[in-house]
């Protein structure tokens, strides 16, 4: 007896019933979760299993070739963005400069592994490459407002200067320094940090 109710002779667990918006939410959370394990390429029998499924239900909700990898994608990218937070530009330069670099510890570890195969996916599937494209921009424009006041030149907007700010808060310089230097978080951020503090008081 569980809770009250007798299992199957066979003492396996049914699967519970869900609603077809619940169980595609489950698919895509349970893929997402594998590719956050650094599971690039998680089989269908890895992701029922993880979401509790039949393995016919992922086909049965995403028949196209591409259907999950667009709404992994567009789970993905909601997630990051949802971690993006304009700082009022009047803060003192240092304030916002910390604030900035926690963003983007908090977007690194949610995109660490995520990002990658999303790279990769993006020379095949246009539409992941959009939505990638599209969720780079809003960071990229958070960016300009936080730190218009040193952005600002006579006329006009330096681009070329919120180029180096944008590529030094992003993914791939942390990426370089925790992967590819074998730097613990805190150092990759002391140097980010050190970065930002040299481009915007030039």
């Amino acid at each position: 007896m569980v809770e009250g109710k007798t299992l199957p002779d066979n003492g396996v667990r049914p699967r519970r019933r869900r609603n077809p918006e619940q169980t595609r939410r489950a698919i895509v959370e349970a893929t997402l979760a594998a590719l956050s394990e650094g599971r690039f390429l998680p089989t269908t029998k890895d992701i029922s299993a993880r979401s509790g499924t039949s393995e016919r239900s992922i086909f049965v909700h995403f028949p196209g070739r591409d259907d999950l990898r667009l709404a992994v994608m567009e789970e993905q990218a909601t997630r990051v963005e949802s971690l993006i937070e304009d700082l009022d530009p009047a803060l003192p330069l240092a304030e916002r400069i910390d604030g900035v670099v926690r963003q983007s510890e908090a977007v690194y570890a949610l995109q660490r592994f995520p990002r990658l195969a999303g790279l990769v996916e993006a020379h095949t599937v246009p539409g992941v490459d959009a939505r990638m494209r599209e969720t780079e921009n809003r960071i990229r424009q958070s960016l300009a407002r936080t730190f218009a006041p040193e952005l600002t030149r006579p006329g006009a907007r330096d681009e070329q200067l919120l180029d180096l700010v944008d590529t030094t808060i992003g993914w791939g310089a942390r990426h370089y320094f925790i992967e590819r230097r074998q730097l613990v978080p805190d150092a990759a951020s002391e140097r980010v940090r050190h970065a930002l503090t040299t481009l915007l008081t030039r």
